[in-house]
């Protein structure tokens, strides 16, 4: 699960094929890519994973399919969102906040036929930037309220933007799951933390974090 050039190309095709079999998910995904290209390549690579995720959990292909389309299209509120402000490297001041915070109701809104026919979820649309602890948005839902698809697009979309070459923090496999793994059971689910380092273990020849001893890190980065 190394993010490379092809893999952004794979997924490119299947954007591309989309165009005849679901012209308005191709249609939504091209004014993205217009409107901020970042935020497109995220949305694929935050999709790819989401996918993998899905198909080791267990998902039927209905279910695959709906989760892979949700990943697709969570940001797509950030249509109403200004450039400046998606671009933007230092701290919001608390307006543009307020707005890359409610960009999930944004997406809802825009995504609401899709929601309705039961062709993306809607619930992990909204809830794709909660934390486990309650501290994430726009609602600052706990644990027992985010459902398990939120939890995957969330830990997907974190390791996404931890790992992509194009973004800011550029991490290897290994020091973003260690990031993860910090994190684990207040930001991100553990159980879909620890199964997203096994995946990368099995596809990627720079491994992640190794075996028990993940567990043993993350608590002493907590303590930290």
């Amino acid at each position: 699960m190394k993010q490379t050039a092809a893999t952004i190309e794979y997924m490119e095709r299947d954007v591309k094929a989309m165009e005849r079999a679901e012209p308005q998910t191709a249609f939504l995904l091209k004014r993205l890519k217009r409107h901020h290209a970042p935020t497109y390549r995220k949305s694929l690579l935050t999709a790819y994973y989401s996918l993998q995720l899905a198909k080791a959990l267990g998902f039927t292909r209905e279910e695959q399919t709906v989760l892979f389309r949700t990943a697709l299209l969570q940001d797509i509120g950030k249509l109403h969102i200004s450039r400046d402000i998606l671009d933007s490297r230092n701290r919001l001041y608390q307006g543009a906040v307020w707005q890359m915070q409610t960009h999930p109701k944004y997406s809802a809104d825009i995504l609401q036929t899709f929601i309705a026919s039961g062709e993306v979820d809607g619930e992990a649309v909204l809830q794709h930037h909660e934390n486990l602890d309650g501290t994430g948005y726009p609602s600052a839902l706990n644990w027992k309220s985010i459902t398990l698809n939120a939890r995957i697009l969330r830990i997907a979309g974190s390791y996404t933007e931890l790992t992509d070459a194009q973004g800011a923090a550029r991490l290897g496999p290994r020091e973003a799951m260690e990031e993860l793994y910090c994190w684990s059971d207040v930001l991100y689910d553990a159980d879909l933390v620890e199964l997203m380092n096994h995946l990368i273990r099995q596809t990627t020849t720079e491994d992640a974090v190794k075996g028990d001893g993940a567990h043993e890190l993350a608590a002493r980065n907590r303590k930290s």
